[in-house]
């Protein structure tokens, strides 16, 4: 290995750790070889020359055709030639990310890997759980907003729940459906009302 090589492997911020299972990964070997018939050029005569053979085929079914090159045979001549970065670049990636699949899989259960489930579908389903609560509709307004800040309304003690209301009254997009003008404003109950069944 080169001075230049050894000296980023000794300062370089990477990962270490993964560079190390990359190089010992079974089918590094495998793309390590496939990158170098590519940069040695080691596959370009045998392409060259079955891109010819091809090539000098097409011209002759062309010239037997009248020159109407929009025609099956003729058409299945021409991209039946390779073109050699496309071939490679293919090859190499696919050799690449089948490693890292195999990595990545096997740091599934590792803490530091990020959780599957995302933000979004936690809480799509947190607020579709608020929308099927059998209560008042003001009681699953408030379930639907503590889902939207992540808090379990089923988690919270009875102080917690009343401190938590006495705040969301204030706010613009928790409206009571039912006009309070000359009533007394129902008190909700914390923790009666269930889940409907799906």
């Amino acid at each position: 290995m080169g001075d230049d090589a050894i000296e980023v492997l000794r300062t370089g911020k990477f990962n270490h750790r993964l560079l190390s299972e990359l190089i010992c990964h079974k089918d590094f070997l495998r793309f390590m070889l496939d990158a170098e018939i590519y940069v040695d050029r080691i596959a370009d005569m045998r392409i060259n020359d079955m891109n010819a053979v091809l090539e000098a085929v097409r011209q002759m079914a062309l010239m037997k055709n009248g020159g109407e090159e929009n025609d099956l045979h003729l058409r299945t001549l021409e991209v039946a030639q390779i073109r050699e970065d496309e071939y490679f670049g293919s090859l190499i990636a696919d050799d690449l990310k089948g490693i890292l699949r195999d990595i990545r899989n096997e740091h599934r259960p590792d803490t530091m890997t990020a959780d599957e489930t995302s933000l979004v579908a936690t809480v799509q389903g947190q607020l579709q759980d608020a929308m099927n609560f059998e209560g008042s509709s003001e009681e699953k307004q408030v379930r639907a907003l503590m889902a939207t800040i992540g808090l379990d309304y089923d988690t919270l003690t009875k102080e917690e729940f009343v401190s938590i209301i006495s705040g969301l009254k204030k706010s613009k997009y928790l409206k009571s459906p039912i006009s309070q003008r000359g009533k007394a404003r129902p008190q909700l109950q914390h923790g009666k009302g269930k889940k409907k069944r799906r």
